[in-house]
Parts: structure tokens; C-alpha cells; sequence
């Protein structure tokens, strides 16, 4: 087997592996990068030019991992998409909206090749693809040669997947995003208990230390304890969400509390276009596969208002104690929560609760890097504020800790671990962790761009 590393730089990036099997050429995830914009978002293609790609494996719909698939579809029409079907069902309603943001950044940005796809080739997609149900084997051939493919439950966000791949006598095994606890919509990974010759592990949370006294239900606890004290105090709550997946488990969470009347009432609950969209794909999901416990009635049963952004107005406020569950989850600029951040941050009443992961040098991981009572720099709108309102940050991450990934990839007995999807500093810590506890595994940082044989 060869793999290459597509993503142009050692980070959380445009996630896409090159892996030839035999006659197999195939690629792990095809991704966009959150952080660069127009043809450098994209993974590096050209190294792979001139090659017919076989298979292409999508592990959960999140744009860093399919964000780029439309477009390398283009030139690869004889490729098979292999997805899950949870993914299957909420694919289209991603890319689409991808479509839509890339359009509105050629207008307001000048990126001229935007957008990389449209809404047609997206609709071209499903006949490439092949679902793959969880935990059942399918046997690809090609010239006389055959390579069995296993799809396993990743946890993480709705369809998400690891893979197994088995060739000949070789195994490998891609983790994709892996969660191994319960959320409050979807049950943790699954994964196979047998051996395997390599493992390609993301590496998200390398970085993060775990509090021995953590728990998921205390973190859930503490966030509706924080709507509950806000409201009370007269302010609104601003709870920055991914559209897919966190918006839906904490749409979640604050049905269970308002059952358990664990919250005020009579509080409106504002949320934002394409998370809102997924909810009827979650409802879908949750009645033809039965893989994810969300349905679109608690929307109605918590009176959920679509949040409809309108140019920004620093004299704008809510007209009563409000909860905002708002994309992006990282306060990017010109989204639904970046312009409700700008009208709440200055009343120490407001409270903004970030519940995932936030980039530093993204708004949101900015906000949280400041001091109180300092001025913060809203800079797509021309707008500066004094840090007033309360901020905080909750741990409700859909990624594994790395404590618990690294003691499941130890289960597996590979002979090889490869890293992906991960800062320099998480990667560090598994290499070092691993060499430290098993010294005779074979640990691989690939350097992007440069082919090796595993």
C-alpha cells in the first residue's frame, strides 16, 4: 500500500489521503480547508494527476471532509462515492449550501473561481454513490482484482464512519471524526475488535489535557444553568453552533431541560438557516435508519423562530430575555452569530456560550481569548465593543479525548499508526504518548505531499 497526504499543511485542513491498494486508487475523504479561500482551500490535486481514481471514501459530511468533492467529480467520472447512508441523506443539503456561501463570497470578496460546483453537480453526484451500511462488508473488484471494504459507526456527527479496509493479506483502518461516548442524539463508535496492520487516526484533541472530574451530563448541567441564571438576570444567551450536529444536540439538550423544567418558560429560541434545514434531514434520517434520536417536533414543542439576519445595527437588541443557537460555531464574520456576538458582547446582562471547538484565529477563538472590559474588534462590521457580557466555554466537543482514541487504537494491534487531522501540537502528543507506551509501533507524520509505502 502507498498513501499521500493531499492536504497542503500538517493542520485541521482540506482532509483527502491518496491510498493506492494493488490496482485500487482511491481517496479517503475530499475535503475544503475552513481557513484559505478559493483553489488554496482545496486539497493538492495535482500530485495525483493523470490517475483514475476507483473509489472515494466520504467518512461524515462536515466541508473539511466532502467540501471538495463535486468539484473533483468533475474529471472523475468513473469513481464510486462510498458514504454511509446517514451521510447519504444529508450530503446534498451541505454541498448545497456550500454553493450558496461560495456565491455570496465571489460577490462581497472577489474570489472569481467561485463557486468550485453547482447545485447541478451536486445532483450528479448520487448516481456515483454507493451507501454503505454500518458493520456490513462489501467486496469491490476491479480487473480480475478485489479489495473488501467495512464501514463502522464513528460517532462524531449523524452518518459519520470509520473504514476497514482489507486487501490481500493487508488491513488498514481510518478512523475518520471519532466519538466513543453517547451524545444526547447519537450513540458513540463502534468499532471492530480484531487486528490491523495500519491505522490513519485523526488527531483533533492531541492537545487537549482531561479533567479527571469531567463528565458530559456536568458539562450539559453547567450550560443549562448558565441559560437559566442569564435569562433570570434579564440578558439573552448567544450559544455559537456547527450547523451539523452541534446545533441539533443542543437544540436537543434544551428540549430535555425545558421537559424537566429546568428552564424559564416562556423563552424564545432563535436559530439559523442551514441548521434549521437539517432538522428534516435528521427527522428523515431518524425514521428510515433509525441512527440518530432527533425529531423536527421539538422544534415545535420549544417554539424555535428562524433567526433572520439583517445588516447589523449596534442599537439592535432583543426585545426580551431571547436564546440565540446560532452558525457559525466559531463566530465567523458576516454569519448569524458574528452579528448577534456584536449586539450582545457590550451588556454584562448577555452571556455567549461557545460549545465546540473554536480556531484561534477566528473571531470566536479571539472572544475567548479576550480580557473583560476590554475593547474587542468586530472588523467585517466596522464595529468596536467593550467585552461585557459573560463568555465562556463548555466542552461538549464530537471528538473523542485523545486518552480514549489512543486506548481504542492500541485494541486494534496495528503495526502502524499514521496521524491526520490535527495541529502540530496534538500530533506531537501521540507521537510521544505512543513511543512512550508502545515503543514497537511504527508512528508516521506524513510530511503533505510525499508518497509512502506502508
Amino acid at each position: 500500500m502507498r498513501i499521500i497526504d493531499l492536504n497542503k499543511t500538517r493542520e485541521i485542513g482540506s482532509q483527502c489521503i491518496y491510498l493506492e491498494a494493488g490496482s485500487f486508487k482511491i481517496l479517503l475523504d475530499c475535503g475544503m480547508s475552513p481557513r484559505e479561500e478559493g483553489f488554496k482551500a482545496l486539497p493538492n490535486f495535482a500530485l495525483i494527476d493523470g490517475k483514475q481514481i476507483d473509489i472515494i471514501i466520504i467518512s461524515h459530511c462536515h466541508l473539511d471532509h466532502i467540501g471538495a468533492l463535486p468539484f473533483f467529480m468533475k474529471n472523475q467520472q468513473q469513481a464510486r462515492v462510498l458514504t454511509s447512508p446517514g451521510s447519504h441523506i444529508i450530503m446534498p443539503r451541505i454541498l448545497e449550501n456550500s454553493v450558496t456561501i461560495m456565491t455570496m463570497q465571489r460577490e462581497e470578496r472577489g474570489i472569481k473561481e467561485y463557486p468550485f460546483y453547482s447545485v447541478n453537480d451536486i445532483k450528479e453526484l448520487d448516481q456515483h454513490i454507493l451507501p454503505m451500511p454500518h458493520a456490513k462488508i462489501r467486496t469491490l473488484q476491479k480487473d480480475g482484482d478485489e479489495i473488501n471494504i467495512t464501514f463502522f459507526s464513528a460517532g462524531h456527527v449523524i452518518g459519520a464512519s470509520s473504514v476497514l479496509i482489507e486487501y490481500k493479506h493487508r488491513t488498514l483502518f481510518f478512523s475518520g471524526d471519532v466519538l466513543f461516548r453517547n451524545q444526547k442524539t447519537l450513540r458513540g463508535a463502534l468499532w471492530p475488535q480484531k487486528t490491523v496492520d495500519v491505522v490513519i487516526t485523526e488527531t483533533t484533541r492531541g492537545n487537549h489535557d482531561r479533567d479527571k472530574n469531567f463528565s458530559y451530563q456536568s458539562e450539559i448541567d453547567r450550560l443549562v444553568n448558565g441559560v437559566k441564571n442569564t435569562i433570570e438576570a434579564g440578558g439573552s444567551v448567544l450559544i455559537p453552533a456547527f450547523a451539523l450536529g452541534r446545533m441539533q444536540e443542543i437544540l436537543k439538550i434544551l428540549h430535555n431541560a425545558h421537559i424537566k423544567k429546568k428552564l424559564p418558560g416562556k423563552v424564545p429560541i432563535f436559530c439559523s438557516g442551514l441548521g434549521l434545514g437539517l432538522v428534516d434531514d435528521f427527522d428523515a434520517a431518524n425514521k428510515k435508519l433509525r441512527c440518530v434520536d432527533f425529531k423536527s417536533a421539538i422544534l415545535r414543542e420549544l417554539k424555535v423562530k428562524s433567526f433572520r439576519s439583517a445588516k447589523f445595527d449596534k442599537s439592535r437588541q432583543p426585545t426580551q430575555p431571547s436564546v440565540f443557537v446560532l452558525s457559525s460555531g466559531m463566530l465567523v464574520e458576516n454569519t448569524p452569530s458574528y452579528i448577534t456576538a456584536a449586539n450582545l458582547v457590550g451588556d454584562p446582562k448577555n452571556s455567549i456560550l461557545f460549545v465546540g471547538y473554536c480556531d484561534p484565529i477566528t473571531p470566536g477563538g479571539e472572544l475567548l481569548a479576550q480580557a473583560k472590559h476590554t475593547s474587542f474588534d468586530f472588523k467585517a462590521l466596522r464595529f468596536s465593543s467593550k467585552v461585557e457580557a459573560h463568555i465562556e466555554r463548555f466542552d461538549l466537543s464530537g471528538h473523542a479525548d485523545r486518552e480514549d482514541l489512543l486506548e481504542y487504537i492500541f485494541g486494534l494491534n496495528p503495526r502502524t499508526i499514521i496521524f491526520t487531522h490535527g495541529e502540530e501540537e496534538s500530533r506531537d502528543w501521540f507521537f510521544d504518548s505512543i513511543i512512550d507506551q508502545r515503543p514497537n509501533i511504527v508512528t508516521l507524520d506524513p510530511e503533505p505531499g510525499e508518497p509512502y509505502d506502508i
